[in-house]
């Protein structure tokens, strides 16, 4: 379906709605103005319904979670039949047997022959998980991470999160053992940041924080859709091998088939240490996942009936159910291969119109993951520009995120349902914005 609007968004059911969430909700958690946001009501598929009937074309999957589609029909389904027998177990003290099969299908998809994971909620308590079984395998609570990065929110994931904002007002409360070094965007980055890694490992190795693992998004979502050079995540995996550290990819947005493979190890040809995965893997219920080989995660102990890791909704029988019907779906409707041509369908059509477009920098991405970055023009710094763009892109019936360091990228992340009329009229209505509108 293309977007119908009737009521110049946000309209009024939403606007009302506004005005009740500001006398509600803390400050600086919603941002509202008279131009956003608009409140959800249904979705389905591509589409998303707002509470005054207006229809948009959603190309963000909500953070990239419904990359099968909004309310699949496979996965509800599953949801609705656990939602009638059982909707909270004990995770970590009586499981129950989604909580079993989810882990075993997601260990058929990891690159390791015997693979182990711990379930968890959200992706930035997937990355606390891993942190700590990087320092319980090695020992060593030093780490180096990429600028640019996002890997969570939590004081933990956000030791390893290169964003000022987030970091200044926690600053005396993270840990001072994160050295962060930049993400290459050329051969020749690249060749530099291995040799400036070699050299904090150096130089850390006698401290009192020496190295213990690598972490990276191969490629960086809301970092601007950052992907580094041909070969560097190679290069990246032997040096962590010869140095003798962990390497920790964080496929929370990237991985199971959003940039056209499972995971990004396959394109690499690597294998790291530690993989972690997030929205999608729920299927539009909270669920995240560190999956690790067998070698690894025996950094853990033994239980003894205590676990040092573990949350309420560990396991959660609707979120596994989901999963489960995710994965299932995953492979039925070969999303990886949507996810190929109709990533490169739209990725070849926005590079064709944009091309003469003066606040167009580059138009880049992997399957259904792209970003547009954008110059800094006159009339908006480039740290508004990204966020201009989507209030002018709702207005077109296009939902739409900005993302990079200083909000200077427009990034497009459709679910896999997404159609070629939808991709037509998303790139129309994107160029009309970007080349006709005064930024």
């Amino acid at each position: 379906m293309l977007p119908s609007i009737k009521s110049a968004p946000p309209g009024p059911h939403s606007l009302e709605l506004a005005s009740r969430l500001n006398v509600v909700e803390s400050r600086n958690v919603t941002w509202l103005s008279e131009n956003f946001p608009i409140f959800w009501d249904r979705a389905l598929g591509s589409n998303v319904i707002d509470v005054d009937g207006n229809v948009y074309v959603d190309l963000t999957s909500a953070f990239g979670v419904a990359f099968a589609g909004h309310s699949h029909p496979s996965i509800t389904l599953a949801i609705e039949k656990q939602g009638k027998v059982l909707v909270h177990g004990m995770g970590d003290v009586h499981p129950t047997a989604s909580k079993v099969k989810i882990m075993e299908e997601m260990g058929k998809l990891s690159p390791w022959k015997e693979a182990r994971t711990v379930l968890a909620s959200s992706g930035a308590e997937a990355m606390e998980i891993a942190l700590k079984t990087a320092q319980m395998y090695s020992g060593k609570t030093g780490l180096i991470a990429f600028r640019g990065a996002y890997h969570g929110l939590t004081l933990g994931s956000l030791s390893v999160t290169d964003r000022e904002k987030f970091r200044d007002p926690f600053v005396g409360r993270l840990t001072e053992h994160t050295s962060f070094v930049n993400f290459p965007k050329t051969g020749e980055e690249a060749e530099s940041i291995i040799t400036e890694i070699a050299s904090i490992v150096r130089r850390k190795k006698s401290t009192a924080e020496p190295v213990g693992a690598i972490v990276i998004e191969p490629i960086q979502g809301r970092g601007g859709v950052q992907i580094p050079p041909e070969g560097f995540l190679q290069t990246l995996s032997d040096f962590s091998q010869s140095a003798g550290l962990l390497l920790i990819f964080d496929e929370i947005f990237s991985g199971l088939g959003r940039s056209g493979v499972i995971f990004e190890t396959e394109r690499a040809g690597v294998v790291p240490d530690l993989v972690c995965l997030g929205k999608s893997l729920g299927g539009g219920m909270p669920l995240s996942a560190c999956i690790g080989s067998r070698e690894v995660m025996a950094g853990w102990p033994e239980t003894d009936g205590e676990a040092i890791h573990t949350s309420t909704f560990l396991g959660h029988p609707l979120s596994c159910a989901a999963g489960i019907s995710f994965l299932n779906v995953l492979k039925s409707e070969n999303l990886v291969l949507q996810s190929v041509q109709k990533g490169q369908y739209l990725l070849d059509s926005l590079q064709a119109s944009l091309r003469a477009g003066q606040h167009v920098f580059q138009v880049r991405g992997r399957g259904l993951l792209i970003g547009i970055e954008l110059h800094n023009q006159k009339n908006h710094s480039v740290k508004s520009m990204g966020s201009h763009v989507s209030q002018l892109a709702l207005k077109e019936g296009l939902i739409v995120l900005p993302a990079g360091i200083d909000g200077e990228v427009v990034e497009l992340a459709p679910p896999a349902t997404i159609t070629r009329e939808q991709m037509d009229f998303a790139v129309k209505c994107l160029s009309k914005i970007l080349l006709e509108s005064q930024l």
